[in-house]
């Protein structure tokens, strides 16, 4: 699995934005943000800040196909909850939503103790793609930008 880096500049000519690639995928993050590579997990890193997004790539025991969307948004909301729980949180809002030109799930969690403040899920085939954005002071920029610029390639 390689990992590509391109970097570009950004609308606000300000730290620019860079294109992150990782096996079967790419997004755009901040170009000042530190990339970090650890498995199945490609993170981007607020440089001096706590503020990360993410994606992991998991491989599913099936093939997903979408007649399947039902039973697994019941199995992805139970994931969600217990993860939300797990870091002593809850789950504020949970939508089905469009990333990357695929039919996915989002989630928001408040209260977090390590601020992970919003999950995101892409199906295709045997692959799963786990968006994460986490962190403080505000990662919303960076994570919306990770969830309006997510691609699978």
């Amino acid at each position: 699995m390689g990992l590509a880096l391109v970097a570009g500049c950004g609308d606000d000519g300000a730290a620019g934005v860079q294109t992150v690639a990782g096996a079967g995928y790419r997004f755009e993050a901040p170009g000042d943000w530190k990339i970090e590579r650890a498995g199945r997990a490609l993170s981007v890193v607020e440089d001096g800040g706590s503020a990360t997004v993410s994606v992991t790539s998991f491989r599913l025991a099936r093939p997903y196909r979408p007649g399947l969307w039902r039973p697994v948004v019941r199995e992805l909301d139970q994931v969600a909850d217990r993860l939300a729980r797990a870091l002593g949180g809850v789950v504020a809002a949970r939508a089905t939503v469009e990333i990357g030109g695929q039919r996915a799930r989002r989630y928001d969690l408040s209260n977090t103790r390590d601020g992970t403040r919003r999950l995101g899920f892409v199906l295709r085939a045997r692959r799963e793609y786990q968006l994460l954005c986490r962190g403080a002071p505000d990662p919303e920029p960076a994570c919306e930008q990770l969830f309006a610029t997510f691609r699978l390639t």
